[in-house]
């Protein structure tokens, strides 16, 4: 069965996509912070377990991460006590490069498990502003998680997705909004339709 994003290609214009909310303020600095980089790095490692090969560490890389970005306080506190599934909400406590540079290093080993968590985490924080295509990438996250269609299917199915939304956008005209909303829609309704087929709810 081959998946397609019916709007990747019916699109010619760029939607308008809110990003993830960035911190409005960088609290503290390292030297005052009650937990460190490294305490941040392993948590981050060990709620990430379950979607990594057990021998793909990452407590180095992100401790390295850590430092060289300086993450504020809020975003360590928040990955050194993370559990499983909450990467999306403390990835975006880091403004945008140190969030792209941190998924590059969780996603460096090529784990399929671990793409499909990093495309979640991307995904569950966009907010398109078209109804319909807030539908659609709300389907896809919840396709993600359906163990019933196939792994590689789901690794791409997330990827292009979020590459897509994360194009940078300008503000859509009323005709590109209409035209958006009904190109959302049909790729909605296709890609329930799959997903019902493979068996999931």
């Amino acid at each position: 069965m081959r998946w397609s994003l019916v709007f990747l290609v019916a699109c010619s214009s760029q939607p308008q996509s809110s990003r993830p909310v960035e911190p409005t303020s960088h609290p503290g600095t390292l030297t005052n912070q009650t937990r460190s980089c490294k305490e941040a790095a392993v948590g981050l490692e060990g709620a990430t377990r379950g979607v990594r090969e057990p021998d793909n560490a990452v407590a180095g890389p992100l401790t390295l991460r850590c430092h060289e970005d300086s993450w504020a306080i809020a975003a360590i506190e928040c990955f050194a006590t993370m559990r499983e599934g909450e990467l999306g909400r403390c990835a975006r406590m880091l403004p945008e490069p140190s969030r792209v540079k941190l998924f590059a290093v969780l996603g460096g080993y090529g784990d399929a498990h671990m793409s499909i968590a990093i495309a979640h985490a991307r995904l569950e924080q966009l907010n398109v502003g078209v109804k319909e295509c807030d539908d659609f990438v709300g389907a896809v996250t919840a396709v993600l998680a359906c163990e019933k269609v196939p792994i590689d299917v789901r690794v791409q199915l997330g990827q292009e997705t979020a590459d897509f939304w994360a194009l940078p956008t300008s503000k859509l005209a009323v005709e590109d909004v209409e035209r958006m909303s009904a190109v959302c829609g049909e790729s909605l309704a296709s890609l329930v339709q799959q997903a019902t087929d493979a068996g999931c709810k």
